[in-house]
């Protein structure tokens, strides 16, 4: 299921509708989703080649840094790992906290038809070759709105609202779940060792399955986090949605330190050598999503910084290192 979201990406109008067709389908039902290469703006959205960004920080005494995810989201949940050494460090000095993207659907029907694909375009589609045939573009569309219309794949609330989030209803679920964790834990070490035993052994396909044992692992209460779910679901997501919406947020993963964009988009550029200057120090593109840099832009908003800022972190290893670009929307 696609979140929409502006953006200034130039691509042709019908390899979107092409992409859209085919990622309704591989995301919704699959738990795919398409990773938005964050590097590429129209020129008029980033500074000149070479020139340095300067992050604004905005100082408090305890600074807040929002990171917005979903439970299955790659980009996320590799945010999630990078943010881990982070709270390690300089948790007692900031408020790390995580937030969720969902999608609210008044009107079901409506929504359906409208992002299921229109088959009465089919000659165009495979005119441009997205599809061999219009019985294979009609068959996927159909395939498509049956899907979206079945209203399992969604949590319902009484007045016919539904809510969603993008690879699926399990997804969907293992937000609030770790929703319910996040409030009901005060060591929220035992929170992010959750989360990090759910990103190691549970997918967006299993997670109703999987999410307790590794609840227990951690120490959790999971008899306390079902009925969380059971009794607030409804208004934990929609408090996630006023948040999302308040700071413009639908790209997993998105971070927001004292209610500034981090790093802002104006720090990348096309050809990825974007740089940004945090306090003396300058770091570019390819390490935005790094440990030490999140660290650096927190020590950065701190109005009395501790002797934790003066420590370096290392760079992530294995996969995580690969996530300098890209999101699921």
């Amino acid at each position: 299921m696609h979140i929409s979201k502006t953006s200034s990406v130039k691509i042709p109008l019908f390899g979107v509708i092409f992409f859209s067709l085919l990622l309704a389908a591989a995301s919704f039902y699959s738990g795919f989703s398409f990773f938005k290469s964050k590097s590429t703006f129209t020129v008029d959205a980033v500074t000149a080649i070479n020139a340095k960004t300067v992050f604004a920080a905005q100082k408090s005494n305890k600074p807040e840094l929002k990171f917005f995810v979903m439970s299955f989201c790659p980009y996320g949940n590799q945010m999630e790992d990078i943010l881990r050494p982070v709270f390690d460090l300089v948790g007692k000095q900031a408020d790390i906290k995580p937030q969720y993207i969902f999608e609210k659907i008044s009107d079901l029907s409506n929504y359906c038809k409208a992002n299921s694909g229109d088959p009465t375009q089919c000659a165009t589609y495979v005119k441009n070759q997205y599809f061999k045939d219009e019985a294979e573009c009609k068959n996927v569309i159909a395939q498509n709105l049956e899907k979206c219309q079945d209203t399992k794949e969604y949590i319902k609330s009484g007045d016919n609202t539904y809510y969603a989030s993008l690879h699926g209803r399990q997804e969907a679920n293992q937000d609030v779940r770790e929703i319910c964790a996040w409030n009901q834990t005060e060591d929220k070490k035992i929170w992010w060792n959750f989360v990090g035993n759910v990103n190691k052994s549970c997918t967006a396909q299993n997670a109703d399955s999987c999410w307790e044992d590794q609840a227990k692992k951690a120490g959790l209460d999971t008899t306390k986090i079902t009925d969380c779910f059971n009794k607030d679901a409804i208004n934990l997501i929609e408090k996630e949605i006023a948040v999302t919406t308040q700071y413009k947020v639908s790209g997993s993963p998105t971070l927001i330190l004292n209610g500034v964009n981090f790093p802002p988009e104006t720090a990348y550029t096309q050809d990825n050598t974007g740089n940004i200057k945090i306090g003396n120090k300058v770091f570019t593109q390819d390490k935005y999503r790094t440990p030490n840099v999140i660290k650096e832009a927190i020590c950065a908003s701190t109005n009395k910084p501790g002797k934790e800022c003066n420590t370096v972190l290392p760079d992530p290893a294995g996969s995580t290192a690969a996530s300098a670009a890209g999101g699921c929307n």
